[in-house]
């Protein structure tokens, strides 16, 4: 989307005061084609507020009043005695300007968007669309334009000039968003491609997908006929939140933990006491107990576990446990802010994902071996994981296991047996792989570190 240029606005003739006189601001706009005056009769109290006004467009040149508008609710964001009013800054779903000139229609004429109302998607603001009519002084008011600001659509459409495109954005609730693009075709807007991102969640239909993928689908117009594509994206990531604190209230640490989609990752860092290298978490979010992190080392070895409360309390204090076989610590934690590698935070990349994975538990005597293999989709489909597992436990005799299944937005895997009953769900991690084994499974779930 290219961000539309911006204005420098006029004076203000006449200030917001107690008395609630007329306000009267007078503008100019980019193309130097009009004096514009923008009348609010009973102005509003501040910024964002609606109130009726009426906007004059005079000829620069000889002043002759070329077309009045009427907006009943139109949108000043200023501060009452302030010397200017904005127009053409940022139109979008955040901010809300009183007018806007751009060539909408792509026809090498200005035209002008109005604001009247929050007729948009929450509330957000909505526009009177007038396009220039070279066989008039007037400017047309367009419906059509004009809904693309309305109902769901989140403010002000974008402008593309180069590519001679619209772009509209729409969403319901957290977990639903759409973006459009449009061209104009006689004189209106056409959809010509569409993108629809919902949130997958557990579901009946779907018991083992976890939390933070993205079903995409995409529809782009070709020849007058609608090409789609689906997809799956994911997981999404949330902010990192760092940490500072102490074991004990003597062993100083740095911690940090990003959630994404369900899983738990992260790095702590020792002082004084420590190498001064980090360490890697990864772990989940356990009901009724919190935040669940597995501190792992290179062979994939658990040297403790953290129990974190994912809420401070009221002097703003993380608190829980360290655990390893031979101690405990209470933790005692805050926010901190201290930087982290940004290629840390970011997903798997597709030539890091095959190659072998360990998890070790000496306390219980496991070795598990993982195994990962990357076979290429057919006809546009989705990758294939070829899945080895070697687990062995000293009490126990060694067992494998070997599956394949579809590589989901190129990290996921969801494998089930033939009855389709669930065996095992992996997921890639930037060094790391985390599997959930349901079932008879059961025993090869666990956090998996990339053996270089």
């Amino acid at each position: 989307m290219v961000a539309p240029r911006l204005l420098a606005v006029a004076c203000l003739l006449a200030s917001a005061g107690a008395s609630a006189a007329p306000l009267t601001y007078h503008l100019t706009d980019p193309a130097q084609k009009y004096a514009i005056e923008v009348l609010f009769p009973q102005p509003p109290a501040q910024s964002f507020e609606g109130a009726p006004a009426q906007i004059t467009l005079r000829d620069k040149s000889s002043g002759q009043v070329l077309q009045r508008i009427d907006s009943p609710a139109a949108f000043a964001v200023y501060k009452p005695g302030s010397q200017e009013l904005e127009i053409n800054q940022a139109p979008a779903y955040g901010d809300q300007s009183a007018l806007f000139f751009d060539d909408f229609n792509f026809d090498g004429q200005q035209d002008l968007a109005v604001r009247n109302g929050s007729e948009g998607g929450y509330g957000g603001p909505s526009y009177d669309i007038y396009l220039s009519d070279p066989a008039s002084l007037t400017l047309v008011f367009s419906p059509a334009f004009s809904s693309l600001t309305r109902d769901e659509q989140l403010g002000m459409f974008g402008v593309d000039p180069v590519a001679k495109r619209l772009d509209t954005r729409s969403k319901q609730g957290c977990c639903w968003h759409q973006s459009a693009t449009w061209k104009i075709e006689n004189n209106e807007p056409v959809m010509v491609s569409e993108k629809i991102e919902a949130m997958q969640m557990p579901t009946q239909a779907k018991p083992y997908m976890p939390m933070g993928y993205l079903d995409v689908t995409e529809r782009e117009l070709k020849d007058g006929q609608w090409i789609e594509h689906q997809s799956l994206a994911g997981p999404y990531a949330e902010p990192p939140l760092t940490f500072r604190g102490t074991l004990n209230d003597k062993i100083a640490f740095e911690l940090w933990w990003q959630i994404q989609g369900e899983v738990y990752i992260g790095e702590v860092r020792y002082g004084k006491t420590g190498s001064g290298k980090p360490i890697r978490l990864v772990g989940d979010y356990v009901y009724g107990r919190g935040v669940l992190l597995h501190e792992l080392d290179d062979d994939g070895q658990i040297t403790g576990d953290w129990t974190l409360k994912g809420e401070p309390d009221e002097q703003g204090n993380y608190t829980g446990t360290w655990r390893s076989p031979k101690r405990t610590f209470n933790t005692n934690m805050r926010l901190a802010e201290f930087k982290i590698a940004p290629q840390k935070l970011e997903g798997v990349a597709s030539n890091q994902r095959e190659g072998d994975y360990r998890m070790t538990h000496f306390v219980e005597r496991i070795i598990s071996q993982l195994s990962v293999k990357i076979l290429p989709g057919i006809d546009d489909g989705p990758e294939t994981v070829d899945i080895t597992i070697d687990y062995a436990q000293l009490k126990d005799p060694p067992s494998e296991i070997h599956y394949q299944s579809a590589l989901l937005a190129g990290n996921l895997a969801i494998v089930l047996d033939a009855q389709g009953g669930p065996v095992l769900r992996l997921q890639l991690l930037n060094g790391a792989a985390v599997v959930t084994g349901y079932g008879e499974y059961r025993k090869y779930g666990g956090s998996y570190v990339k053996i270089p």
